[in-house]
């Protein structure tokens, strides 16, 4: 038994979506980066003509991938009868006669030339076709897209996602139908007076043979008119090959099919997408076969590239390259040769480059390249023979670096000076050079930091090349220089190349301190302004979110000092009156209010000292003031209309909410962080609520602190627990107590939750 070879694509399985000229066409549903992690430009070949098959998570590197291929060819094949016609028809009637016009309006156009004064519309008369001097040729045109017309119901036929009955509605069922224009289209190539014309009822009647599943009659045909259907150079010729070729392939014959895709594949660039996509070696004992067909050189090469792509690149960069040294077909091999290393060793996602362990130090997985590959591509720059030298030895010093060969500079020299012109190659060189002196620098070290900033802040720029692959490198490189600091015991800088803060972090007040004393250092290095440069935050973003958390600690006089440490600290609005309650809570409403008091976060923390002051000198209204008191702690929480008080650019209420356990892992059982907490207010209400004399102000204060109460419950909610709401000991002080209030008939009017416990 024959054993069966995978020839699967590494990275994406191609879906055979329809088939258009014989060619099996692919698309993919996929939406993500065009390509995986890489450093290496595949562009610095410059051989735009394989730029497609560049390494990418797409079928296509340029265009993504394609449904419809249909349509592709329109516009060559509008060109192809210009030239037929000399140019003598406006490019926009031809099109209109082949692709919008009806059938009886292309008999209304025969007629009209052969019997002058036949009736005929305006639109239809003004139609260059008719006023070319050589009738005999217009007639050919119009027959032929008479019967083209006849074939597009079956030759064009591909069945809707949304068809039910597609069995059913396949206009392909009619046998006889095909046949019988087929026999038409045979008479017709005889009648036709040029070989272009005849050419194209060849292929009509070839693509009725396919379409109808005649897989045998299609390859006779074909064979009986090669003549014909070859007879000249333009795309037809390939679509016709194409055809024959999905006949072979419907027969099992695949290296015959395999073989004739690579013919149009390599001949006609029109059709290069849908011949790679169409070719699918089964296994090495028909690609072996195929390759036995190729006729020179060349169309051996042609197939290993496509296999290449197909495949194993590697492997067929270096038959391609015995069999010619100086084919412009490595160059798209080299390229995602590199490319597919690269996946090995660099990582695939900034997690793991932030994450790595102090031992990976810049994170280079050295030992999982093929020791194979450097070395191949060192011995072909050694030997100087291929027709873009540069490439070869830029491909060399990249992966010798990768490797861990310290001679990697050498080729790197030899293609900065092979390619002194090119601006993307000397990028390229610039790059590799800055990420080997980043794995190789010592954290700390002055001599290191000195040399490197000028290269950092070169990549930093905008202005690259459009192909330079800046990204994967700036997170690679940001996240080697967090790992080797980490490991050397530097706490400040980590945090800078990191560039953002999580919530943990901002509670580390050391962190938090030194990054402040760092920014306020007077003799900062160049290479400390840079990682500055990097930081996401400035003087006044790390004064704030030290006072934020000063301020949910309730320290209100710590958080004001803090932030007068700096002038722009604590600007920010808050969204609604901070000192103002209502029966429901709406967040919205209140910041919509135009009547509000407006509050900054520091003015705010201004007027809770105040408050709190006013509480201690024991004054008349201190009920008012002890209430005033706790809206402010009730709104600054969670629940309350100022969530943005917690907010900073580090930390965000919103994000945080009910999943605060996942940002703290030192809460105990029960315990909720204090901007959840409504336990301050509960108690500032209940102070007010005794202070006080007048029912409905107590009515009022009563109702909160059950607000309080609530949302105690919703934080500790018992697993299992149906609904929201749970009455506790304010519901029943109001129900006895202050059931004659007209704030109780309020509360009835407007809080579904007190309704529902009074009546259940």
């Amino acid at each position: 038994m024959t054993k069966k070879t995978s020839w699967r694509s590494s990275i994406l399985p191609i879906s055979i979506a329809l088939a258009v000229a014989g060619i099996i066409l692919a698309c993919a549903d996929v939406e993500m980066e065009n390509y995986p992690t890489s450093f290496f430009a595949p562009e610095i070949t410059h051989n735009t003509k394989y730029a497609e098959f560049y390494r990418s998570f797409y079928p296509l590197y340029v265009s993504g991938y394609k449904e419809g291929y249909i349509t592709d060819f329109q516009n060559t094949n509008l060109d192809e009868w210009n030239g037929y016609f000399k140019n003598a028809v406006q490019q926009k009637d031809l099109f209109y006669i082949l692709y919008k016009a009806r059938l009886g309006e292309v008999d209304t156009l025969i007629f009209s030339i052969k019997k002058p004064g036949f009736p005929i519309s305006n639109k239809l008369q003004s139609n260059s076709v008719l006023k070319v001097a050589d009738t005999h040729s217009s007639l050919d045109f119009l027959y032929y897209a008479g019967f083209a017309k006849r074939c597009e119901k079956y030759t064009t036929y591909t069945p809707g996602w949304y068809d039910d009955n597609k069995a059913a509605n396949d206009p392909r069922k009619d046998k006889a139908g095909m046949a019988k224009l087929a026999d038409g289209g045979i008479r017709q190539i005889a009648n036709a007076s040029s070989d272009f014309v005849k050419q194209r009822y060849a292929f009509q009647v070839l693509r009725l043979y396919y379409m109808s599943a005649d897989y045998d009659k299609c390859i006779q045909f074909y064979n009986d008119q090669k003549a014909v259907l070859e007879a000249t150079g333009n795309t037809i010729k390939y679509r016709a090959m194409g055809y024959l070729a999905g006949a072979y392939f419907k027969s099992k014959q695949y290296a015959n099919a395999n073989y004739l895709y690579s013919l149009v594949y390599d001949q006609c660039d029109s059709m290069k997408v849908s011949a790679y996509f169409s070719f699918h070696p089964q296994e090495q004992k028909d690609f072996e076969q195929t390759l036995a067909l190729a006729k020179s050189p060349r169309e051996k090469a042609v197939l290993w590239q496509m296999l290449g792509i197909y495949q194993d690149p590697f492997r067929a960069l270096k038959e391609v390259y015995e069999i010619d040294p100086k084919s412009d077909l490595l160059d798209l091999l080299l390229a995602r040769t590199v490319n597919v290393v690269e996946e090995e060793f660099l990582p695939g996602n900034p997690f793991e480059r932030s994450s790595a362990s102090p031992d990976s130090v810049a994170y280079i997985k050295s030992a999982a390249i093929n020791p194979d590959i450097p070395t191949f591509l060192k011995m072909v720059a050694d030997k100087k023979n291929t027709a873009k030298p540069y490439e070869w030895n830029l491909a060399a010093g990249y992966l010798s670096w990768a490797v861990g060969d310290n001679n990697y500079q050498k080729y790197l020299d030899k293609a900065k000076s092979q390619a002194k012109d090119d601006k993307l190659v000397q990028e390229q060189i610039r790059l590799i050079e800055l990420v080997a002196a980043i794995k190789q620098g010592k954290a700390g070290d002055k001599k290191f930091e000195e040399a490197v900033v000028p290269e950092l802040k070169w990549l930093t720029a905008e202005r690259h090349d459009t192909n330079f692959r800046k990204q994967d490198a700036y997170i690679w490189v940001m996240g080697a220089l967090t790992v080797k600091y980490a490991a050397n015991g530097d706490y400040i800088r980590p945090s800078l190349f990191s560039h953002y803060l999580d919530g943990n972090k901002v509670q580390n007040d050391a962190l938090l301190k030194g990054v402040e004393a760092f920014m306020d250092k007077k003799d900062k290095t160049p290479f400390d302004e840079f990682a500055l440069s990097e930081f996401q935050y400035n003087r006044a973003d790390i004064v704030e979110m030290q006072a934020v958390k000063l301020l949910y600690n309730y320290d209100f006089k710590g958080a004001l000092a803090k932030m007068n440490e700096d002038p722009n600290a604590g600007k920010e609005a808050c969204y609604g009156d901070p000192f103002k309650i209502n029966i429901n809570d709406c967040h919205d409403c209140d910041a919509a209010d135009k009547k509000k008091t407006a509050y900054t976060k520091l003015s705010f923390i201004q007027q809770v000292i105040n408050l709190e002051a006013k509480a201690q000198g024991n004054p008349k209204d201190v009920a008012e003031v002890y209430f005033l008191l706790a809206n402010a702690y009730y709104n600054m929480n969670y629940f309350g209309n100022n969530r943005v008080l917690y907010d900073t650019k580090a930390t965000y209420m919103g994000d945080a909410g009910f999943d605060y356990r996942e940002y703290s892992s030192t809460l105990k059982p029960g315990q909720v962080p204090n901007y959840m907490s409504c336990a301050k207010a509960e108690s500032y209400y209940v102070k007010a609520m005794n202070a006080s004399t007048d029912p409905e102000f107590k009515a009022k204060c009563c109702f909160m602190a059950a607000k309080c109460e609530q949302n105690a419950f919703f934080c500790n909610k018992p697993p299992g627990y149906k609904g929201d709401f749970k009455s506790g000991k304010y519901f029943l002080m109001l129900k006895m107590g202050f059931s004659s209030t007209q704030y109780y008939k309020e509360i009835i009017n407007e809080c579904g939750y007190f309704k529902t416990y009074l009546h259940g």
